[in-house]
């Protein structure tokens, strides 16, 4: 199995509420440095950094992690949500839009008759089409 992990720059727990409002995403597991045992090296981090965290998007796994600069966004990866109506679409089109940034806006393509991809506020691409 291979879970798509992403980490965010210290609001990852912000990113969990955004995807539980935005995509309707299920949170299975959080874990914070305040739960990590004594001597465990995470002494020194925030007590609501999330080291791990099992989030189900539209039946997919995803970690998502708070980083750090190293850890900054990759823009040559995307993540493709699949809809049955055009309604759909464009719900999730415009609450991902919101301070994020449109790279392609709502519109038909050769492969679906409604599609758009877009870079949400914490760096994320997101492919939202609906099926063929």
């Amino acid at each position: 199995m291979i879970t798509p992990c992403i980490h965010f720059q210290d609001n990852c727990d912000e990113a969990i509420k955004f995807y539980k409002e935005t995509l309707g995403a299920e949170v299975k597991e959080i874990n914070y440095t305040k739960d990590a045992p004594a001597g465990s090296g995470m002494d020194e981090l925030p007590p609501n950094f999330v080291m791990h965290s099992e989030v189900i998007i539209y039946g997919m796994t995803f970690s998502f992690t708070d980083g750090s600069e190293a850890t900054k966004a990759d823009e040559n990866t995307s993540f493709i949500i699949t809809l049955d109506t055009a309604e759909e679409v464009t719900a999730v089109f415009k609450k991902l839009e919101v301070g994020g940034k449109i790279i392609e806006p709502l519109a038909e393509v050769f492969w679906s008759p409604l599609y758009c991809y877009v870079r949400d506020k914490f760096g994320v691409n997101w492919q939202v089409m609906v099926r063929q």
